[in-house]
């Protein structure tokens, strides 16, 4: 059994093109590892639609991230695609590598 998310997502959204570009400017996920040791990956998958398809995509953070404390971090995730606002259809963290090894995963 999965069990509830580890990962509580405070902030998820696409970022604003760079000047003179309509090309997206990657994924803001800001997040709080709810477990009780550290994590050591954290895999998200983030839906996003823009004016011509629906993306599904994958990131994996990599890194040491506390109990407790918010994480901000910045993406290149959705930079190749057209900027169709903020809003994602969908954030959430699919897997998470446990410090000691073990792992969660959102599927079975």
């Amino acid at each position: 059994m999965a069990g509830h998310n580890p990962i509580k997502i405070t902030q998820c959204f696409i970022t604003e093109p760079k000047p003179l570009s309509k090309k997206a400017g990657g994924t803001q996920i800001n997040y709080v590892n709810m477990g009780h040791q550290n994590a050591t990956n954290i895999t998200f998958a983030v839906a996003y639609r823009n004016a011509e398809s629906h993306y599904l995509r994958k990131i994996t953070d990599t890194g040491v991230f506390v109990p407790g404390a918010e994480v901000q971090h910045h993406f290149s995730l959705f930079n190749d695609v057209t900027y169709a606002g903020k809003q994602t259809q969908g954030c959430q963290a699919i897997a998470v590598t446990w410090a000691d090894g073990t792992h969660w995963s959102a599927m079975h």
